[in-house]
């Protein structure tokens, strides 16, 4: 009895792990799109959550009746450019001291849990465009009332590319750069 229990041959282990090799070659790409897409899904929740935290911050009384740059901040989100072709504002762009301790950004920053008007805002972001080539929140508006956040420099389709979006509100959608409906 004790001849018939040898194990397994040097052949056969061999053999096993040759094929679990290829498996994981056959599934290690499907993977990687798997984990891209959910990190886009991610920053798209991300946008949504900027979105929102804006709309309460601007329609918060304690906010609005504040008397520093807050209502200057709001009028960039809601109306970016009033005058120019472009309708889109940067979040982070060159908001100071006095901008990011406003009223207005500290209670964005309560209800997110970060400031998305800070210049360290992109590290919140998860896919790959996003990271690595340092993704912008930005506001676009075309009515002064309703704004998208998107994210410059991001994509959509979790193929790793990178793309800009510059125009209004109709076109978003048919961009691939990741926004929030």
């Amino acid at each position: 009895m004790k001849g018939q229990n040898r194990g397994f041959s040097l052949v056969e282990l061999i053999i096993v792990i040759a094929i679990m090799a290829i498996l994981v070659g056959v599934m290690a790409p499907q993977l990687i799109k798997y984990i891209e897409k959910t990190n886009v899904s991610a920053d798209i929740q991300l946008c949504d959550s900027v979105r929102e935290a804006i709309i309460l911050a601007a329609n918060d009384p304690d906010v609005i009746t504040a008397n520093d740059l807050s209502s200057q901040m709001i009028q960039n989100v809601y109306n970016p450019d009033p005058t120019g072709s472009t309708k889109v504002s940067r979040l982070d762009h060159s908001y100071g001291d006095a901008w990011l301790n406003c009223a207005f950004s500290k209670e964005v920053e309560d209800n997110l849990g970060f400031n998305p008007f800070a210049s360290d805002s992109h590290q919140y972001m998860k896919s790959y465009a996003a990271r690595t080539n340092g993704g912008l929140m930005t506001a676009v508006n075309e009515d002064g009332t309703d704004f998208r956040i998107f994210i410059q420099n991001s994509d959509r389709t979790a193929k790793k590319n990178s793309y800009q979006y510059f125009d209004g509100m109709e076109g978003l959608a048919d961009s691939d750069v990741i926004f929030a409906e």
